[in-house]
This record gives C-alpha cells, sequence and structure tokens, in this order.
C-alpha cells in the first residue's frame, strides 16, 4: 500500500487556499448518523489535504498540527479529532448530484465520508499524523472531479454552523450558473442536507413544520454565508395556496466589504471545551457535546450560565452544568458575537446600544422588517397557536409595558397599533432572538440590492 504525503502542510492556514469539491459530494443526505459542521470542516480538510498530495495514492497523511491549525492542539490531546474521524468511518451518506430528480444517466451511491483513519505518532520526532483513505468507488470522484464548486476554506473556518457551512457550498455551485438560481426542491428534501440529521432522527415537530425549519436553520444559515463569505443568497419560496412547498436560492457574488476575516482560520475551537470543564462538566461529556452540538449555540449557553454564575442579584445557581445544558437542549440562551481575530473568545450581546443616529436607524428599520416576519408567521398560524401566542404575550412581556398599552390590549387587543407593534416585536424576538451584526448586515445588503 502506497501512502502519500501532502506538498503543503499548511492546507488551512493560507487565505488562498481552495478546495475542489466534487457536486456529488456537495448536497449530502445523512442516512446513519449526524454530519455536525465539524464533521463537515475536518472533511473537507482531508479533501484538501488529498488533492494537493504528490501523486495519487492508496491513503494519505498530513501533520495533525495542520489539520487543526491554530486550535491550541498538541500531541496529546488528540479526543476531538479521533471523535469525528469516528463518526466520518461510520456516518453514511447519499451521494448524488444535488438533486432528487431521478433523470437518465444520473448516478445516485451510499458509503461513508472515508474508508479508515490512524493517527500516528513519530517516536523520532514526536510529530503526530493522521493517516486516512477513501472508499475506492468515489476516491477519484473526490480527488479528480469532472464537475466541482471551488470552495474557500477560509470563509469555511468563519461559517459556525452546519447549516451555514452546508447552504455556502451548494450556493457556491450556482454563483457562476447563467440563471444564479440553485435547484428547486422540496423543503422536506433540504432539510437533512441543511440540518445534517437523518429524517428518521429527526423531531416529528422539525420534519411536519416549515416553520420552524425556517426559523432554526434557514434565516441563520443564510444570514451567516451573507455576513462572512463573498456570496450574496436570497431565499425564494414556491407556495401552493398559502403553504411553502418548494424552495430554491438565488446565489450573486458581493461586492460590498465583508466582515473583517480571521487571517489564521480554525478547524476546533477546543476553548468551547475549556470551559464547559470550569462549570462542572467532565471532560469527556464536554467533549461529546462539542462533537454534536453547534458551536454557536454553545457559545451562547456558555455565556448565559457564566452571566448567571457572576450575578449578585439572583439566588445562586444549584448547577451550573444543568442550567447550561438546559440552555443549550432548549435554545433560549442569547446570540453572541465571535470576535474573529486575535482569537476564538466571545464577547457579550451580539447588539450593543445604538452608538450613533445612523445605527439606531438602521435598527429602527430591521425592527419594522422583523415585525412583518413575525406578523407573516403568526398569520400562517391555526387558531390554538396564535391563542397560546396572546397567553405568552400576556405572561412575558404585557406586564412590563405600562397601564396605557395594557388597557388597550384589555379593550382593543391586536386591534391598537400600539399593542400590535409590541406584540409582534415580542414575538420576532421569541422566535429568532435578539438581531445580531450578521443579520443587521444581511438585511442592508439585501435592502441596497434591492434599491
Amino acid at each position: 500500500m502506497v501512502t502519500k504525503r501532502a506538498k503543503k502542510t499548511d492546507v488551512v492556514g493560507p487565505s488562498s487556499a481552495e478546495l475542489r469539491k466534487a457536486v456529488e459530494a456537495i448536497a449530502i443526505q445523512p442516512k446513519s448518523g449526524k454530519i455536525t459542521l465539524l464533521t463537515r470542516k475536518l472533511f473537507n480538510v482531508l479533501l484538501a489535504v488529498a488533492q494537493q498530495a504528490d501523486e495519487s495514492g492508496d491513503t494519505y497523511r498530513a501533520l495533525l498540527s495542520d489539520i487543526v491549525a491554530n486550535s491550541a492542539f498538541d500531541s496529546n490531546d488528540t479526543a476531538l479529532v479521533k471523535e469525528h474521524l469516528r463518526r466520518m468511518v461510520s456516518v453514511q451518506v447519499e451521494w448524488s448530484q444535488g438533486t432528487s430528480s431521478q433523470k437518465p444517466g444520473r448516478k445516485w451511491g451510499i458509503s461513508t465520508l472515508i474508508a479508515d483513519a490512524e493517527i500516528l505518532e513519530d517516536p523520532a520526532t514526536r510529530r503526530v499524523w493522521v493517516e486516512f483513505s477513501f472508499a475506492p468507488k468515489i476516491k477519484k470522484k473526490l480527488l479528480d472531479p469532472v464537475q466541482y464548486a471551488r470552495l474557500s476554506l477560509q470563509f469555511q473556518s468563519q461559517l459556525r454552523s452546519s447549516a451555514g457551512l452546508a447552504l455556502y457550498e451548494i450556493c457556491v455551485r450556482y454563483l457562476t450558473n447563467p440563471s444564479h438560481l440553485t435547484m428547486r426542491e422540496s423543503w422536506a428534501w433540504w432539510r437533512p442536507i441543511l440540518s445534517g440529521t437523518p429524517d428518521n432522527e429527526a423531531g416529528d415537530e422539525a420534519k411536519r413544520e416549515y416553520k420552524y425549519f425556517k426559523r432554526d436553520y434557514l434565516r441563520p444559515a443564510i444570514a451567516e454565508v451573507n455576513a462572512v463569505t463573498n456570496i450574496f443568497v436570497e431565499l425564494i419560496e414556491h407556495r401552493e395556496g398559502r403553504r411553502v412547498a418548494e424552495i430554491q436560492f438565488r446565489v450573486t457574488e458581493r461586492k460590498q466589504p465583508m466582515l473583517a476575516l480571521d487571517e489564521h482560520p480554525n478547524v476546533f475551537d477546543s476553548t468551547l471545551v475549556d470551559r464547559m470543564v470550569k462549570i462542572g462538566i467532565p471532560l469527556k461529556e464536554a467533549q461529546t457535546i462539542y462533537a454534536d452540538s453547534e458551536e454557536n449555540r454553545i457559545r451562547a449557553a456558555l455565556q448565559m450560565t457564566e452571566q448567571r454564575m457572576r450575578s449578585t442579584t439572583l439566588p445562586p445557581v444549584r448547577s451550573a452544568a444543568a442550567l447550561f445544558k438546559d440552555a443549550l437542549k432548549k435554545g433560549y440562551a442569547p446570540a453572541v458575537e465571535v470576535v474573529q481575530s486575535g482569537g476564538n473568545a466571545a464577547k457579550g450581546p451580539a447588539i450593543a446600544a445604538p452608538a450613533d443616529e445612523l445605527k439606531a436607524r438602521l435598527l429602527d428599520e430591521y425592527a419594522g422588517y422583523r415585525r412583518n416576519e413575525a406578523r407573516a408567521l403568526y398569520e400562517e398560524q391555526g387558531e390554538s397557536e396564535q391563542e397560546l401566542a396572546r397567553r405568552s404575550f400576556e405572561e412575558d412581556a404585557l406586564p412590563a409595558l405600562g397601564p396605557h398599552l395594557r388597557e388597550d390590549w384589555r379593550r382593543r387587543g391586536l386591534n391598537s397599533k400600539l399593542v400590535e407593534t409590541a406584540f409582534f416585536d415580542w414575538l420576532a424576538r421569541k422566535t429568532w432572538g435578539e438581531p445580531t451584526d450578521g443579520d443587521l448586515l444581511a438585511f442592508t445588503l439585501s435592502q441596497s440590492r434591492a434599491a
């Protein structure tokens, strides 16, 4: 068996690093096991390693430190890498050309992401290598693709959700298409591809309701891609009556400047594991949580828990670990913004109080846009769901709104313009959380395009 070493050991470092990813490997559907953000990232890095190898071989290898560049990993800290290599060997995925249509000449296949993997330590140099191979049936297609999309590994490093990375990969493929439109498929077809979760493992609510898929995956993924990559993505909904039946995306190259990118991208943010351990979660469990969950949700739940622990006005936290896991599971922690330069630290709430008139006006315009979106969501609901929303508003928000608005709500309900504004502001926050800088940037860009 021939083992080939990559030409470059800094495959994840240079800002110019690109991956030629075969179209069959882009819109992949998991059939057993979950494809997480880190699984997608590591798979792309291994593909880049193999494509840069000196020549074709049976197996490929690269330094562990290069694969997880700038992630504070050393030769004794390989648990997370091992966990994701295990998943890549065990997770079954369907390979296709990115469409559910059974057209003549199209091929379908199922395999694991990689065939095998090993982590080896050189006894002489003490350097640690990752050695891996691909299934023979798909190897040539992956390493020397005829049809492929050019993906930036630097943009990949900035994306912090599996849905965001999956959407970026799919949409980049259509950037040079004359129509700039992706394939048009049922929203149920898109769900496992963007979520990385097989249909048989998704909750009934997620499979049945488009509005939850849109809230939990589509909106955050679009905002994230638009905020940190070189493309601008717009959602197109195709309806049958009032019901959204199919969706697709319009993709254009973005000319406006993007958010500042980290010149030293990373695959793993191991500081999140350290923070989980500090609040009382055992190391092995923390590594499993990190492997199973989205980084942005972990970061938000950690910040909320840490702030709660520091509070001097509230009762002491009985179990920080339990509070964190509950917030992570239910997703009620407010989003935080990642500092992309100078490390992986997170700062406070993503949106601070407006610093000047321009930002105040932007926030006001975005609030109006979200109210309209919340109103559309409310009107799509049944009467029982609407009644539940109104009851929650009465309990959660109404007591703090003042006697005049409370009286208006009692007498006129949503027929009062002031109450209507307060209600849909509340519903927008409850549904999508506080707006992030990525949300504001995506909104600004969409407005400039519309103009």
